[in-house]
């Protein structure tokens, strides 16, 4: 299986062989363990169901304990299913390492962008104001007319406008594994990882 779930935990920086300073961020890989196989006869796709870290069973309602136990395992933080992933039956219940990436892969990241609560045009859309010349009057920072004429008489769907931004999934590819601490379970990653310190992400083998 070439997929795992972690915690992204901030950003520091290292040195490569050459004495080039590469900046990074700190990835760490928790619990992450395969408990259930999707195949095409019986659910239509191929995937692995995975759970990672841990909760308490006090917080977990009885459908979720009931698939637990059927699954034989602890209840998980969260559940996520990685499609065209496999895995050997040895491999099933046992927590994945870091080790199955190595320094130099490329890896796609998929995580929550940073909530920045609501934004106007220029901060969500990188709108370039109106002039601020003589006669015009205090409004620079507007997103100008939004209105149609008579017909169609109504805004289309996707203007835009102010609006909440952020908090978004993203999807960024082409990462570089820069180095595996398999000591720590931790993976150094260089590139943009998705979202704020202490957010969960999935990384994928390129």
């Amino acid at each position: 299986m070439d997929a795992l779930i972690g915690k992204k935990v901030g950003m520091t920086q290292v040195f490569s062989k050459e004495g080039n300073c590469i900046p990074v961020t700190v990835v760490q890989v928790e619990k992450c363990v395969p408990l259930l196989r999707r195949t095409q006869d019986r659910d239509g796709y191929d995937a692995i169901l995975v759970g990672y870290g841990t909760r308490k069973s006090k917080h977990t309602n009885k459908p979720e304990q009931g698939f637990y136990d059927k699954v034989k395992a602890e209840p998980a933080r969260l559940l996520a299913e990685f499609r065209d992933q496999g895995v050997t039956d040895e491999e099933m219940g046992k927590p994945l390492k870091v080790d199955i990436f190595s320094e130099g892969d490329s890896v796609s990241v998929v995580g929550t962008s940073k909530g920045k609560g609501f934004a106007g045009v220029f901060k969500r859309w990188g709108f370039g104001g109106a002039p601020a010349s003589h006669g015009h009057h205090e409004i620079y920072r507007g997103g100008g007319s939004i209105g149609m004429h008579t017909y169609p008489g109504r805004v289309f769907r996707g203007k835009k406008m102010p609006g909440h931004m952020g908090s978004k999934k993203v999807f960024v590819k082409n990462l570089k594994v820069v180095r595996v601490d398999t000591e720590n379970n931790v993976l150094l990653i260089k590139g943009a990882v998705p979202g704020a310190s202490g957010g969960i992400v999935r990384i994928v083998k390129s």
